[in-house]
């Protein structure tokens, strides 16, 4: 009895580990190569390695992929020789194994190689001499008789080998299965498939740098991107797609060649520019506003401004001009087209929202489940419905873990109340996270103990969805098969569902998804359908209570980025932003600019990536910081000196930003009541790089040193900017010092009076003629001048 092995090619593509056994023969990997099809993206095929002792064979196809009465089978592929020498006069051979396969474990037995049996040839084919190193294709046919089971359904092993000529042992092998379907006699398993569709963890989709973004996002969905491969792949099945409404860009509304604004009270991506993270390639450093491409606070030459403030013109970049406020850079307006073409591949397909940016959904629930900026991603989930113009189902949770713990329930409808989806309609979740271990498969129709519907997924099945580094989806297709004939003959009359998904990361080369798709699909015993539907009982078809797991179930996705410490500084981070731009005349457009990397930054992809958060996370404090520091009070390095009792001061308010900022309130509060605020000033506008200065009304109580607290304000109250301390002397003058020299100078004219009083009558007043007198001494004094002539 050989013993066979299994190449180390058919393990990858089961997604199963080498054992023993099989560990002798190398697994095709590494280089690609393309081959590109009319109207659609290049297929992508895993290069053939030439191993060092064994020989490499790899199906192409298998065709048909169900066999019954009257379907012959064919199998395409090829043979690679050993490095250490060639094949001489090789030969194919078609084994059928002689082992039933009706339970898990039988099949990993046989894939693996685990299974020493052989069985019996049902096909040969002879080639030529093969050199070392060289590959050599084959085409085997198979008479449907030779593989006729007696079994209504059943997966039958097979393993195509290559022998030496003169040889008996095989030089290499790969193993799969036949699906064979010779009568119904069974009820179909209803079958859904949901594959995500979201962004990379890749730092660059947020650069400044517009030619490093715009690179990072037609890496991210444009052609031949993952996202691509995913819709392409797809296109035409009944696959459900869970889609990040960020994939699809910026939208930068009508005029544009884009799609149009999103309905009134949502926020959409989009803007001018994006904050760039710091260490960015070719984005240059963050300024001291934090607006990208724009000056320092100060800068330039101060002038008059129309509206009265002082208006400082922005430095010339460096680099290049930035676009007039409210209009989309060249690369933003590349990046909405991508998006475009996204929204144009999604039109008329089945389609769930997630969260906005993905938000961790699995990380925030057990930490902050009342975090505003989480909730404020899950309310716009239904930004996706319209921007594509068709409905897209938001309250369908899905974990990117996959998993149940306890509380999670109870988290999840707590984030959900505080949003516009409310409470959830479903959980998709891991099966095996929600079932206690047994022989027998329950259907992926769940429901919690209150009430709450699972969607339970299928972990073997959804592992087998095929992958770009696959060297072909023949053997993912036929394993698929074999898998859900297994599951089928556990319980063949009782209706049951499946669910398929796939991991935040999947992969797939979009032509060989589309043969997986329309292979499996076409099975008779499997009957697809919308994963929504799974939310309801369908006949006999009813919601299984979950059950607690024996074993602890692995999570899907590595550990989380998101604490408590995080979400609260996100959220704060997002108050912030909210209150600035509710004082700025192009506060959507200053939103939108910061808001978007911020929103980022909660996605489940940096789960994947943890460094890059740190980086952008980096960057996003500084830049927040720098743009609410550019609104200010400017500080006063001197005392005000308050010689009265009542006055004017004059308070500085500096906007550094590229935004006019209106409607601002300017607040005093003194720090001792020897100043009092006679009356807060009246709000204030300040244009784009300027300053103003605002009077305010005082008065002094009593001498002495105070210090004035100066900050800005929103409408309603919310501080924002950067607040000063201005330092006053007041000196009035005593009151009593007026009393005090009014009575003086009545005292003095009294003094007068009385002395007249007393005195008495003066001598002049007793001369009778005092004017005769006053004549007649000037006539004397004339005749004495004659005297002395």
């Amino acid at each position: 009895m050989r013993r066979l092995t299994a190449t180390a090619a058919t393990l990858a593509a089961l997604g199963l580990s080498v054992g023993p056994a099989a560990s002798a023969v190398p697994s095709p990997a590494g280089l690609s190569t393309y081959a590109t099809r009319p109207g659609s993206s290049p297929t992508h095929r895993a290069a053939v390695v030439p191993a060092k002792d064994v020989a490499v064979v790899v199906l192409d196809t298998l065709t048909p992929a169900v066999v019954g009465p009257g379907k012959d089978v064919t199998i395409t592929g090829t043979v690679t020789a050993p490095l250490t020498g060639p094949l001489s006069g090789p030969e194919v051979r078609v084994v059928r194994g002689d082992v039933a396969v009706n339970q898990r474990s039988a099949l990993d037995d046989w894939a693996t190689g685990r299974t020493e049996t052989s069985g019996r040839t049902v096909d040969t084919t002879s080639l030529a001499t093969v050199a070392a190193g060289q590959t050599q294709p084959f085409t085997a046919t198979v008479p449907w008789e030779r593989l006729r089971s007696d079994d209504a359904f059943a997966a039958l092993p097979i393993s195509v080998e290559v022998v030496q000529e003169g040889a008996s042992e095989p030089t290499g092998m790969t193993r799969t299965f036949i699906a064979w379907n010779g009568r119904k006699e069974y009820v179909p398993l209803k079958v859904a498939t949901v594959l995500p569709v979201t962004l990379p963890p890749t730092v660059a989709l947020a650069a400044r740098d517009d030619a490093a973004r715009l690179a990072a996002w037609e890496q991210a969905i444009g052609p031949d991107s993952r996202v691509d491969r995913i819709l392409e792949g797809t296109r035409g099945t009944p696959v459900d797609l869970a889609v990040d409404p960020s994939v699809l860009g910026p939208d930068v509304g009508a005029g544009s060649g884009t799609t149009g604004p999103t309905p009134s009270g949502t926020s959409t991506p989009g803007g001018t520019t994006a904050p760039a993270p710091s260490g960015t390639s070719g984005a240059p450093a963050p300024s001291a506003t934090g607006t990208p491409g724009t000056p320092a606070p100060g800068a330039g030459t101060s002038a008059p401004a129309p509206d009265g403030t002082t208006q400082t013109p922005p430095t010339p970049s460096a680099t290049s001009t930035p676009p007039p406020a409210g209009t989309p850079s060249e690369a933003t307006l590349a990046i909405a087209r991508l998006g475009d073409d996204v929204v144009t591949q999604l039109s008329g397909r089945s389609v769930w929202a997630l969260p906005y940016a993905d938000a961790d959904v699995a990380a925030t629930v057990g930490v902050d489940p009342v975090n505003s900026l989480v909730r404020d991603l899950v309310s716009r989930a239904s930004t996706l419905a319209g921007r594509l113009g068709q409905p897209a189902r938001a309250d369908i949770v899905w974990p990117v873990d996959g998993l149940l713990p306890a509380g999670r329930e109870q988290g999840i409808k707590t984030l959900l109340s505080g949003t516009t989806v409310r409470k959830p309609a479903g959980i998709v979740v891991n099966a095996a996270a929600v079932t206690k271990e047994s022989a027998y498969t329950p259907t992926a129709r769940r429901v919690t103990a209150s009430g709450t519907r699972l969607l339970a997924y299928n972990t073997r099945l959804s592992a087998l969805l095929p992958k770009r580094t696959d060297p072909s989806p023949v053997l993912s297709v036929q394993r698929y098969l074999a898998e859900t004939l297994v599951l089928l003959g556990e319980r063949a009359g009782t209706p049951r569902s499946l669910l398929v998904t796939a991991p935040r990361t999947y992969d797939p080369d979009a032509a060989d998804l589309a043969t997986f798709l329309a292979a499996t699909s076409s099975a008779p015993w499997l009957e697809t359908v919308d994963a929504a539907s799974l939310l309801t009982d369908n006949g006999n078809d009813k919601a299984v209570p979950q059950t607690r797991p024996t074993t602890a179930v692995a999570s899907a996705a590595p550990k989380p980025v998101l604490n408590a410490r995080r979400l609260a500084r996100m959220a704060d981070q997002r108050d912030t932003l909210l209150s600035v731009s509710s004082v700025l005349r192009d506060g959507e457009e200053f939103e939108r600019t910061y808001r978007e990397v911020l929103d980022g930054l909660a996605s489940a992809r940096w789960r994947w990536n943890p460094a890059g958060w740190v980086t952008l996370s980096n960057s996003v404090d500084a830049d927040i910081k720098a743009a609410t520091s550019a609104i200010r009070v400017v500080p006063r390095t001197s005392t005000i000196n308050l010689l009265a009792e009542n006055g004017t001061l004059r308070i500085t308010v500096e906007n550094g930003l590229d935004y006019t900022v209106e409607d601002i309130r300017l607040r005093l509060v003194p720090d001792n009541p020897r100043i009092r605020i006679v009356e807060q000033p009246d709000p204030v506008t300040i244009g784009p790089s300027s300053r103003t200065n605002v009077p305010v009304e005082v008065a002094a109580v009593a001498a002495g040193r105070a210090e004035i607290r100066a900050f800005l304000t929103t409408a309603d109250g919310t501080q924002i900017g950067s607040p000063a301390t201005i330092p006053v002397s007041a000196n009035p003058l005593d009151a009593a010092i007026y009393w005090v020299g009014g009575i003086l100078v009545g005292l003095v004219l009294l003094a007068g009076v009385i002395r007249a009083v007393v005195k008495g009558t003066s001598r002049v007043d007793e001369i009778a003629d005092i004017e005769a007198v006053t004549a007649a001494h000037e006539a004397l004094g004339d005749a004495d001048d004659r005297d002395h002539v």
